[in-house]
């Protein structure tokens, strides 16, 4: 992970000692050693736009934002505003929504538009889909190629806790859903399975796409499998 240039994920939920449990029995929330963990594995940028983040209410989300950015990690999806990293001469450019729940509104594809036009290249987010459902329903089918038709280059999935399809789309690439990576869903090897996405750019185009299949083991940590990468495009 530490040999990216820019690694991306998803937190399912607030980072913090604050707050109060307001959602169901499954009401997330991690403690604050964890940040410089994952800001040692090499995490650049992590979503805060999932139906857990606000498990422990506002508090602990607004403690969370300031605790990544002091751990220098990119909180994006806690605003319709694009985060910018520079990296190697491109500017990157990261937006995240939560479509579980309150469903993105219809100003999302403007909201891009304007997003692509200020970066070199941009990623977009989604918090979607079905639960342990391994293939896209119409809907993520819909906003991945929208978002790409309106500017994104990459649009990145999660929600299902399964491995979904990577499909291209016009210059673009969709996957749809990369399962779980630390997460403790023991009960069936899909949710003890995830899905490594690595992407290589060149001049601001897809060069190369590869994945790799992780494997949660009995301490929920996640290894690769062996072959480590596969090509996929």
């Amino acid at each position: 992970l530490q040999k990216a240039d820019i690694l991306f994920g998803n937190l399912e939920g607030p980072v913090s000692d604050r707050g109060q449990p307001v959602g169901s029995i499954y009401s997330f929330r991690m403690a604050p050693e964890v940040l410089p963990v994952l800001h040692q594995a090499g995490f650049d940028v992590l979503s805060i736009a999932n139906n857990h983040i606000g498990d422990w209410g506002q508090e602990a989300v607004a403690d969370t934002i300031v605790s990544l950015k002091e751990a220098g990690i990119v909180p994006v999806g806690g605003s319709p505003e694009v985060q910018i990293i520079k990296k190697n001469g491109v500017r990157f450019g990261f937006l995240a929504v939560n479509d579980v729940g309150a469903k993105s509104d219809s100003a999302w594809p403007e909201t891009i538009r304007q997003a692509a036009e200020k970066v070199d290249l941009l990623i977009v987010s989604y918090h979607w889909g079905e639960e342990y459902q391994t293939s896209p329903n119409e809907r993520q089918k819909m906003l991945g190629r929208l978002a790409i038709d309106n500017g994104a280059k990459i649009v990145v999935g999660h929600h299902p806790h399964v491995i979904q399809s990577v499909e291209r789309h016009q210059d673009g690439l969709i996957a749809y859903s990369l399962g779980n990576f630390i997460f403790d869903q023991s009960f069936s090897m899909e949710t003890m399975t995830g899905l490594l996405l690595q992407v290589e750019i060149q001049d601001g185009i897809i060069k190369e796409i590869t994945t790799g299949e992780v494997k949660i083991n009995e301490c929920f940590q996640p290894q690769l499998t062996s072959p480590p990468l596969n090509n996929l495009y």
